[in-house]
């Protein structure tokens, strides 16, 4: 089979870009600094990892866990690469290529997550099922298309929601948001289908990416010679990276906040591995005592699990290369090592008191938040264009002054959407116009910090004056 990795290595943009560059690697490195600058990423800084709102800055937020992803995929992506060219797969030109497209996809595969993590899209999601329902026209939700929108928001997801971020809602310079080569925009794509569609329970188990954003990854995966629905090959890397990082990293934190000891661990994972693995030898050795978790647990183990995911690669290249593997990290080795971590973490950690307290604070923040922008999701089109082009409407002082609040981003994203669409007023306007509100909105709501979800939310009760 022949393995046509330069043109998955693709640097076509949406938008051709107009700074013409000698090397086709500067086109990475332009995709890295477009991240790296942009607001969505400077704002992981203050969500959560595992804990909201933590004053101890030992303690890992988004920005620091994507940065210790980036580091783990550079290493593994290198090790895959420098295998592939020594088996005549690529050239020697393409291994920085694909070092430096893990990298992106590293750093950008948590920045559409929203304020309280998980908790925060469970509410989301919630809100979309429960409340979305009883909101529109009877015009726009007996209409045949509704129910395949409105999936949008029944399955939100950080994944979607961060390619959307990265693809839309950037758009201080124009439509194109980061205009990321199509390389980077593939690797970042954890999950292989869209919101509304049929799901598996593997690349296909969750979204990822809303309808919205459906026909660039049509366009993308064409261009490219990947067949729809399967996995870029080099997002397995970037999977891989984050499932090391995020296993031992959670762990890590849960001792610096004193929620567990390193012998806690120690005890908790060797029942784990017994009950789970009785007749199996652990791929990594299981110390009598941690003097330091870091360098006793995670350098070790998480350096077992990069090796076993470069041969791993190198051993099953077609199915990784095709996209129709299920994970880079075998299930027989230290895939088991970190499912058990994973056990832990679930049984001592995220169950927690004070994990538990503030994620229910989370799901109560961002619902509250959602309900009180349902005023602008009851306007009927006529008037919240008014409200949105600033002209005179009498009356709807709260829902101007909710409006007012919008980021003016996502309200240029929602325009460049609305602009495309047939300007009759029909019935079919009307669904996809109150469908690209919703994004609008929930667009504002995902790209809050944890404080600033928590204070606007204050806010908007009359618990406190939002300070600006």
């Amino acid at each position: 089979m022949k393995y046509d990795y330069k043109n998955r290595l693709s640097v076509n943009r949406e938008r051709s870009s107009t700074v013409k560059r000698s090397a086709q690697i500067d086109e990475f490195y332009s995709d890295r600094s477009r991240v790296l600058y942009c607001s969505s990423f400077r704002r992981l800084q203050q969500k959560a990892q595992v804990f909201s709102l933590e004053p101890n800055a030992s303690v890992r937020t988004r920005m620091t866990h994507s940065l210790e992803v980036s580091d783990l995929g550079r290493t593994l992506s290198n090790g895959i690469a420098q295998r592939l060219f020594n088996k005549n797969i690529i050239s020697i030109r393409s291994v920085p290529y694909i070092v430096a497209i893990v990298e992106n996809a590293c750093l950008i595969h948590d920045i559409g997550n929203p304020p309280f993590g998980h908790f925060g899209e469970a509410a989301i999601q919630d809100w979309a099922r429960n409340s979305l329902p009883k909101l529109p026209t009877e015009v726009i939700s007996q209409n045949t298309k509704f129910s395949l929108l409105m999936s949008d928001f029944e399955e939100f997801d950080g994944n979607p929601q961060g390619f959307r971020t990265i693809t839309r809602l950037h758009t201080e310079r124009d439509e194109f948001s980061l205009n990321l080569t199509y390389a980077t925009l593939l690797c970042a794509l954890k999950y292989s289908r869209a919101a509304g569609e049929d799901r598996d329970n593997g690349i296909l188990k969750k979204a990822g990416y809303f309808q919205t954003e459906k026909s660039l990854v049509v366009k993308m995966c064409s261009e490219v010679n990947l067949e729809l629905h399967h996995r870029y090959p080099l997002t397995y890397i970037m999977e891989a990276a984050d499932d090391i990082a995020y296993c031992l990293s959670d762990i890590s934190d849960g001792i610096e906040k004193r929620i567990l000891t390193e012998q806690d661990f120690l005890n908790e994972f060797r029942e784990s591995w017994t009950q789970d693995y009785r007749e199996v030898t652990c791929p990594v050795k299981i110390p009598d005592h941690i003097d330091n978790f870091n360098h006793d647990i995670s350098i070790p183990w998480s350096k077992k699990a990069v090796q076993e995911a470069i041969q791993n690669y190198i051993d099953n290249h077609e199915e990784f290369y095709n996209g129709t593997a299920k994970e880079l990290i075998p299930h027989d080795g230290m895939g088991r090592v970190l499912s058990t971590i994973k056990k832990v973490s679930k049984k001592v950690l995220y169950t927690s008191i004070e994990a538990e307290s503030i994620e229910l604070t989370g799901y109560a923040v961002i619902t509250g938040i959602l309900r009180h922008y349902e005023l602008i999701l009851k306007l009927p089109y006529s008037i919240f264009e008014k409200i949105a082009k600033q002209k005179e409407v009498d009356n709807f002082d709260v829902e101007k002054r909710l409006f007012n609040r919008l980021g003016k981003r996502y309200v240029k994203a929602y325009w460049y959407a609305v602009d495309k669409l047939d300007q009759t007023v029909t019935e079919e306007f009307l669904v996809y116009e109150w469908w690209l509100r919703i994004h609008l909105i929930v667009d504002h709501v995902s790209g809050m910090t944890d404080e600033f979800a928590l204070e606007t939310y204050q806010m908007l009760e009359g618990i406190n004056l939002l300070r600006v």
